[in-house]
Parts: C-alpha cells; sequence; structure tokens
C-alpha cells in the first residue's frame, strides 16, 4: 500500500456511492497513505481516515431528505440551496459527531481540494489545527457557485473544489504516490459539457475574472483529466472505482431508498473488485 494515493471525487449526493466503497474499506481494514478529496469527497474522505464506519451513511442517508439539507424554497429566499450550516456545524458538531481526536491521530495524510477565487487555481490544505479549520476548509470545498456563498481562509475566498480540479489527481502524483485507486461518481463513458450561463458568471464575478475564466473551463479540465486518468490506467497507474450500473441518483438527491441503494452499489461494487484491487496495490 506504499506509494498509493486515494483519490475521490465529488458529485453531491452521488457520493452516496462512495460513502459505500469507503465502508467496504474499513470494514476490510484497507488504508491508505494519501488521501486527497474535492467536496463531497473530502466531506466522505474525513470520515473514512477518521475510522468512522457508517458516518457518512448517517449524514448522506439518513439525513439526506431532512428539510434542513436540501430546501428549493431556501435556494430563493437566500440563494443557498444545501443548508450548509446544517451539514457543516449541526450535523458534525450535534446530529452525527465527527470525531476530531480519532483524525487527528491518524497516519494518513488528508487533502481537501478547493478553488481559490482571486486565481481561478486548484488550493490544496493538508494541515488542519483544530476543528473549526477543518470543517471550513471543507465546506470551502463544498460551496457550489451561485447557490453557496464564498469561504473567507487564511486571506482567501474560497470555493468548491470541483470547479478548479474536479478529479484531484495530480496532487497524488505530486506527492510521489506511484499508484492511485481512483473513486468516481459518474458511469463510464461520461462527458461534461459547457455551461451555458458564461455570461451570468462574468457578471456574477466580476471582481474575480480568474474565477470566472475556471467556471468557464470547468468542463474542459473534467475531460482532460478523465483522459488522463484513463491513460494511466492502461498504464497501471490507476484503479478506477465508478458506478457500474446506470446511475438513478442526482447531485441534489433526497430519495432516501435512491440513496441507499447507491450506497449499497458502492459497497457491493468495491466488494466484487475486491482482488482486482489487492492485486493492484500489491503489484
Amino acid at each position: 500500500m506504499d506509494q498509493t494515493g486515494l483519490v475521490l471525487e465529488g458529485g453531491g449526493m452521488r457520493g452516496a456511492y462512495t460513502a459505500g466503497v469507503l465502508d467496504f474499506f474499513l470494514d476490510e481494514d484497507i488504508h491508505f497513505p494519501y488521501v486527497v478529496g474535492a467536496s463531497a469527497g473530502a466531506c466522505n474522505g474525513s470520515s473514512y481516515v477518521a475510522g468512522q464506519r457508517g458516518r457518512n451513511y448517517e449524514v448522506m442517508v439518513e439525513y439526506g431528505d431532512h428539510p434542513e439539507y436540501i430546501s428549493f424554497k431556501r435556494m430563493f429566499t437566500n440563494r443557498q440551496l444545501f443548508g450548509m450550516d446544517f451539514i457543516f456545524d449541526k450535523l458534525p458538531n450535534q446530529l452525527v459527531p465527527f470525531d476530531y481526536d480519532s483524525f487527528l491521530a491518524r497516519t494518513t495524510e488528508f487533502v481537501v481540494g478547493t478553488t481559490n477565487m482571486r486565481t481561478g487555481e486548484p488550493q490544496f490544505f493538508d494541515h488542519f489545527p483544530d476543528r473549526i479549520s477543518l470543517l471550513k476548509v471543507m465546506r470551502a470545498s463544498s460551496s457550489l457557485p451561485l447557490i453557496a456563498p464564498s469561504i473567507s481562509y487564511l486571506g482567501e475566498e474560497l470555493m468548491d473544489g470541483g470547479i478548479a480540479d474536479p478529479i484531484p489527481l495530480q496532487p497524488s502524483v505530486e506527492a510521489g504516490n506511484r499508484k492511485h485507486v481512483v473513486v468516481l461518481t459518474r458511469n463510464d463513458g461520461h462527458i461534461k459539457k459547457k455551461l451555458k450561463l458564461n455570461w451570468y458568471f462574468n457578471r456574477k464575478y466580476k471582481n474575480f475574472p480568474k474565477f470566472a475564466q475556471a467556471l468557464r473551463n470547468r468542463h474542459q479540465k473534467y475531460n482532460n483529466t478523465m483522459s488522463q486518468i484513463k491513460k494511466m490506467e492502461e498504464d497501471q497507474q490507476v484503479f478506477i472505482l465508478r458506478p457500474l450500473r446506470p446511475l438513478q441518483v442526482s447531485r441534489i438527491e433526497k430519495n432516501r431508498d435512491r440513496l441507499h441503494q447507491l450506497y449499497m452499489q458502492g459497497y457491493q461494487e468495491a466488494e466484487q473488485q475486491s482482488d482486482e484491487l489487492a492485486k493492484f496495490v500489491q503489484s
């Protein structure tokens, strides 16, 4: 397992698939020395490195239909579709406590990707001196444009890590890992299309022109990264876990049964491919 990185894509509620994969890893005592994630991938990854088996399921599936989690009414009144205070304060501090002590005692290097609004470039964090800093960085990593506010941290304005680097493979490469296990939340063959809101991005983020440009180019970044991942898979440097059956869950899914089924799909598909994964990391 040395020099092997675990790379976790975001995808909102599609992250229930990743939650299933990671719980299988915990059940089988599979631990990676390096974990990097963006958005929902970072949220899932934090519970995994803290060893909190089942926590991601409770947060995403059991609370996924909670009125404070996703609210279209709040979207129109406060421009917040996801209840960020609920997700990054009430859930981890009260309802489904996050074990920061276990997280702090981890041996795994944990990295969270965000997008720096000033530069339009990805900005990664691997140092979390306290619980507040960890939750703030993960909140920034999950703050989607237009439906969530940016987060101020260490003198910078930060937003969703999935904008500048939706599948954060490069940090794992730069960390010196020879192999990378990549957990995706889209079916094979997905191609991200160009958004039709470029004019609005330019107006909305006129004070952050490089961030607006990153939004305009997001589809290119995603598609280029997928091409890189496929090439590395052919060279046996990458092992991909992704939904094998057609997705029935959207980024903003609230149906508990669908979320449960996606979680189970992640768990079962990781189990089905466990022998191949073992050969990959041991070779």
